[in-house]
Formats: C-alpha cells, structure tokens, sequence
C-alpha cells in the first residue's frame, strides 16, 4: 500500500501507513496552542524527524518523561500535570503523545484528567504502540508494581501511525511488537497468522501492509466495545499470565518488554486453552514453536509460582475470586470469560518452565 489507510468513526480519526503524518499534517491547526509529551528516547531519535514532517507546527512546549515502564507512575503524572499547568495549557489546548505505548498511556491519563480533560492526539513511534496501545482508549498509570492499576478510558481525538519512525527502533522494541501482532493473529484473524509464517520478527519485510492489517484488527473491536464489556476482551489473550510475568521482572534488576511477558503468556494460555476450549495440541504446538523463534524463554523457576499467582490475583479480570481468561477455541478465534481453575493456570506455567509438549 503506497497511502495511509484514513478512517474518520465520527469520535476518532485514523491515519495509518506510509505518508500519514503528511496527511494528517491539517489536524494541529485547529488548537489555540499545542504541547508534546515525550521520553527521552523519543527526544533523541524521533522529535526532529516528527517536526520535519509537520511543517509549520508551532509547539508551545515539550514535556520530558524518562525512558521505560517506570515512568508509568504517580509521580511522572504530578510532573506531566505541574508542567501543563506551568505552560500554561488550557482545555482548549492539544496535547501530542509522541512515543510509545507508556507514552500514550500516561499520556492520555494526564490529558484525560488534566482541568477535566484536555483534547490529546496519539503519535504512535513503536510497532507496539502503533497497533495495539495507542488505539482503544485506554491510559492509566502503574501503581503498587502492578500494571494498569489506576487508568480510565478516554479517546484522543485522532492516531497517526506513520512507520517512518520504526526505522529508529531497537531490536527490543520490534520483538515487543511483533509479540501483539502475533496476538491479533490468533485471535480474530486467521489470515494475518498465515502471512506471519512461520518465522521471526527479524525476517518479516512487508510491515506497512502488517501494521495496516493489524492496527485495523484492533480498531474492529473497539469500536464495539469500547468498556471492555463484551468481545473486547479477546484482545486480554496472554495478558492474564504475561501481565503477572511482566509486574514479577518489574520488582527485579531485569525488568522485561511487554511484549517478552505477553509472549510468554500466550504459550501458557495456548496450553489452557487445550484442556478447557479443545484448542488441538497440535495448534498449540505450531504457537509455541513461532512464538520460540522470535523469543527466548524468560527464567522463571517452580519457586516463582506462588507469587505470580498472587499477582494475577490483583488482576482487573479476576471477578469474584474468580480467574477469567481470553482463551482460544481455534486459530484465529477466541473467546472470553472463561473460568480457569488455579491449579491449571499454575500446571500451564510449569508447561512453559519446563518447555514440554502439548499432550
């Protein structure tokens, strides 16, 4: 594809692939003034790029954050907040989230709350952002090491994704993303799982048409289920068990990806999905090996167990006491609410800790 796919749904639009932000260029003049939220990373490998490719874009002022997950937190808001109001920003004012997914995030939560709320437009600069976080209208901040914990949804008012800036992306960051095209892949779009392959985020070329693809996946769902009430949760499929991995190595010295800790997910979920919705082990086996081809196995031994059950148990899907997955009935689709006994989720990480076979 050689233009952006455009979607105006009345309350959001979309700009996505090449070109996009030359397109979307006429969307900033509509603000008295306009400010750009950013980490560092982004500072150093994408602003310039982003400013050349919005000429004329006045920007009042930039708000710094640090790099990584732990900027998503309470005190980073206060920062956002205190450095809105000391700007000057006003209700009437724009805020840009130029980064990836924490960006947007923190971002979106910031604006969201800001004087009652701000407008905010998402500028995705991650494959992982770029199809998955900055779109739905999730934001939300981390609290007490866990994920998401204190968040609303909010929409901002377009997301443009333009691949011009994944040529600035570290290894790391494409193999985060590729862990969640590879979830729209098994859950809603059987097609998208074949031209996938069977190989690593390394060897894929074609990324235009996979982030397109992708990115529209997820627009699908959210616009029928914006709450997360209904299909919507599909899109939780290896988040229960990854989110638990991912809050485990953020209390560590080695803090990992989302996209390392959904991956891991996934194959465990992939296996309950086996012994609850009949997910033939054979599929299980064909996501296991590709997922294994992009990502190593995290260490996480028998003496882990306890505590990351104990996390999943603080965890926003848990209702009642009791664990409700997104899970697999084939490939290519999912269902969601499903009751997952502890025992089972606790023999699906031994699964993945102990590299067996689907039996």
């Amino acid at each position: 594809m050689n233009s952006p796919f455009v979607l105006d749904t009345k309350t959001i639009q979309y700009y996505i692939g090449n070109g996009a932000l030359e397109k979307s260029a006429k969307l900033f003049s509509d603000y008295s003034s306009v400010y750009v939220l950013m980490d560092e990373n982004v500072e150093k490998y994408c602003l310039d790029l982003f400013l050349k490719s919005v000429p004329g874009l006045k920007v009042r002022g930039f708000i710094k954050i640090p790099a990584g997950e732990s900027s998503k937190s309470i005190e980073h808001a206060v920062h956002i907040w205190q450095s809105l109001t000391n700007l000057g920003a006003g209700r009437d004012s724009l805020l840009i989230n130029l980064g990836g997914g924490v960006v947007s995030d923190i971002g979106g939560f910031c604006a969201g709350t800001y004087k009652r709320g701000m407008p905010f437009i998402n500028v995705p600069t991650t494959l992982l952002s770029q199809i998955d976080a900055a779109i739905g209208g999730k934001t939300g901040i981390d609290f007490d090491s866990l994920k998401n914990q204190v968040g609303l949804f909010i929409d901002s008012k377009a997301v443009i994704t333009d691949p011009v800036f994944l040529k600035t992306l570290k290894p790391e960051y494409w193999q985060s993303g590729f862990a969640e095209v590879t979830k729209h892949a098994l859950i809603m779009d059987r097609e998208l799982w074949k031209i996938l392959g069977h190989r690593s985020y390394k060897e894929v070329e074609e990324w235009n048409d996979i982030i397109i693809r992708s990115a529209k996946d997820k627009i699908d769902i959210v616009r029928y289920d914006k709450g997360e009430r209904n299909v919507r949760k599909i899109l939780n499929f290896g988040h229960t068990v990854g989110h638990a991995i991912e809050s485990h190595f953020l209390k560590s010295d080695k803090p990992i990806t989302h996209g390392q800790a959904v991956a891991a997910g996934m194959i465990c979920e992939a296996w309950i999905s086996a012994h609850i919705e009949q997910l033939e082990c054979n599929n299980v086996g064909e996501i296991t090996e590709r997922i294994d081809l992009s990502f190593q196995r995290l260490n996480i031994s028998e003496k882990d167990i306890p505590e990351l059950m104990q996390l999943m148990r603080q965890d926003k899907k848990i209702r009642n006491g009791e664990f409700k997955f997104s899970l697999l009935r084939r490939l290519g689709k999912a269902v969601h609410d499903v009751v997952v006994e502890p025992e089972l989720i606790e023999d699906s990480i031994r699964f993945y800790i102990n590299n067996k076979k689907c039996e």
